[in-house]
C-alpha cells in the first residue's frame, strides 16, 4: 500500500509506502508548463515560431521542469528510506541511519555521509515567521530524541513533515525490534545516478545548441 500527501493527517502505515512531494512542486510544474504553451502559441500566431531551433528546447526545458519539479519525492517505507533527487536517488536503510535533522532540509545522517531531500526543504523566512505557539508544541512532543525545535521541523514546512513520517516509522520499527542495532558501519547506503535523464537533458540541450548554431 502506498499513501502519498503532504499534510499532518498522513501516517506512516506498518508494511506501506509513504510517498511525499510538496503541494508547490505541483504549482511550479503547471506553471512552467503554461509558460511554455504560452510562448509556443505566441510565437505560432506571429509567424516566427522555428520548429528545428524550438522543439529541442522546448523538450529540455519540459524535461527539466520534470526532473527538479515532478520526479523528486520521499518514500518511507519498513526497510528505509528513499530520498529521489532531481539527478540522484539514495536508499538508506534503517539499521544505517544514526540521526535526522532538518536545518536546511530533510536530512539523513549516516556513518559515510549526510544525505538531504530535494524534496523536502526547510521553510522559508515566512513560513517560520508565521509559525505558531501550537506549531512549536507540536515539534516538541514529536522533535526527536532531543526534543529540540529547530525551524526545519516546523509541521507546516516540508521538512518538519517529511522528518515526522520517518520518524516515526523508524521508531516504531526499533520498538518492534525489526531494526538490528549496532550495525550502521557496516550497512551500505545505496546511491544511483539518474542516467535516462541525464542523457536527455544533454541530448537536448546538445541538439538545441547545434540546431541554433546551423539555423
Amino acid at each position: 500500500m502506498r499513501t502519498r500527501g503532504d499534510g499532518r493527517n498522513d501516517t506512516s502505515t506498518p508494511g506501506g509506502t509513504w510517498v511525499y512531494r510538496p503541494r508547490s512542486s505541483s504549482v511550479y510544474a503547471a506553471i512552467l508548463a503554461v509558460v511554455l504553451a504560452g510562448w509556443t502559441w505566441s510565437t505560432l500566431a506571429d509567424g516566427t515560431f522555428r520548429p528545428l531551433v524550438a522543439l529541442p528546447w522546448l523538450l529540455f526545458l519540459a524535461t527539466a521542469g520534470y526532473t527538479v519539479f515532478v520526479r523528486p519525492r520521499v518514500e518511507v517505507d519498513d526497510a528505509g528510506v528513499t530520498l529521489v533527487n532531481p539527478l540522484r536517488t539514495v536508499v538508506v536503510p534503517w539499521p544505517a541511519l544514526v540521526h535526522v535533522s532538518t536545518r536546511y532540509a530533510l536530512t539523513l545522517h549516516t556513518p559515510g555521509g549526510n544525505h538531504r531531500a530535494w524534496a523536502a526543504p526547510g521553510p522559508g523566512r515566512h513560513a517560520a515567521t508565521m509559525s505558531t505557539a501550537v506549531d512549536v508544541r507540536a515539534v516538541s512532543r514529536t522533535g526527536g530524541s532531543t526534543g529540540s525545535v529547530g525551524l526545519g521541523d516546523l509541521p507546516s514546512s516540508p521538512s518538519g513533515v517529511a522528518a515526522h513520517h520517518v520518524r516515526e516509522r523508524w521508531q516504531n520499527l526499533v520498538d518492534a525490534g525489526a531494526v538490528e542495532a549496532g550495525v550502521a558501519e557496516e550497512t551500505p547506503v545505496r546511491t544511483r545516478v539518474a542516467w535516462p535523464w541525464v542523457a536527455a537533458l544533454a541530448v537536448t540541450a546538445l541538439v538545441g545548441v547545434g540546431a541554433a548554431l546551423l539555423g
